[in-house]
């Protein structure tokens, strides 16, 4: 006969009735729950509060603005730059866009960069750095481009809009090319050594009395400039230099000291060429193309 087996208790089994030993915390994920609710409540009252004090800012009246200092501007107006820029008196200064702004104003042809500030609370201080033209350089019969401090082009030559630069030298026989064709967002430019050439010239003329200037790959430079007028064998005509491909400075400065010999003869006809394409063989011509005896 078997003895009666002792039945053992589960431990693990919940006794009916007691919810403490349940695997879920109601309570727990209830105040969980509702401090997630409370935090989103903060953030978004926190976020409207700053977008009201934004716009109450940027609205207001009292950062409007009421002084705008321009430095730096000669060939354009103030009302030309504020138009290009996007900024108009009474605007919010802290509304304004700098960054924009700024590229708005590098964006015209005549500025070469810009710099923006604000004055809290109603001024602004707008600083522009223009293009220099130092020349103007003939592309086709009927269209030439200015050419900056560098010897590139940056806009349009239109001197009925632009008085300023009707006086320009004129430059002919510079081509266009990719200043680097590796790369596919270059820009295009001049270059090469009659580029070099020509912007070696235009920095000896230091009173700007260039006339023109006409490069060509088999001839070299031809300068034509007033910067000799002094001279009675001159006159009021300009002279021509025909300069080769090299030593531009030896070159100006030997035509004056060919001229000053000159002065003092009693030459009827005035000097208008000068030819140092051969230096041991110096060409003068005279007007109607008379050539000087003994100079070649």
């Amino acid at each position: 006969m078997k003895a009666n087996k002792k039945v053992r208790k589960n431990s693990l089994r919940p006794i009916d009735g007691d919810v403490s030993a349940l695997g879920f915390d109601f309570m727990g994920s209830l105040d969980l729950v509702l401090k997630f609710i409370l935090v989103v409540l903060v953030l978004a009252l926190s976020s409207l509060g700053l977008i009201f004090v934004h716009d109450f800012i940027t609205q207001s009246p009292y950062f409007g603005i009421k002084t705008i200092h321009i430095s730096g501007a000669a060939s354009l107006s103030d009302s030309a730059l504020l138009s290009q820029a996007g900024i108009k008196m009474g605007d919010n200064i802290l509304a304004v866009n700098l960054k924009t702004a700024r590229a708005r104003l590098v964006a015209h042809p005549w500025i070469r960069d810009a710099a923006i500030q604000r004055r809290i609370p109603s001024t602004l201080a707008i600083t522009v750095f223009e293009q220099t033209a130092v020349a103007r350089a003939a592309m086709a019969e009927d269209f030439q481009v200015l050419v900056d401090l560098q010897g590139q082009p940056f806009k349009p030559y239109e001197p009925e809009t632009e008085p300023q630069t009707a006086g320009l030298p004129e430059i002919k026989g510079l081509r266009l090319e990719s200043l680097d064709p590796l790369s596919p967002a270059s820009r295009f430019g001049f270059k090469g050594k009659l580029h070099q050439g020509v912007m070696e010239l235009l920095a000896l003329d230091t009173r700007s009395l260039v006339r023109k200037i006409t490069a060509d790959k088999d001839l070299g430079i031809d300068f034509t400039t007033d910067f000799f007028k002094a001279h009675k064998a001159v006159g009021e005509i300009p002279v021509t230099l025909k300069l080769g491909f090299d030593g531009f400075k030896e070159k100006f400065a030997g035509t004056s000291k060919i001229l000053d010999y000159m002065d003092g003869f009693a030459v009827e006809k005035r000097v208008r060429l000068i030819d140092f394409f051969n230096i041991r063989s110096v060409t003068i011509t005279l007007e109607d193309k008379d050539i000087l005896p003994g100079t070649t």
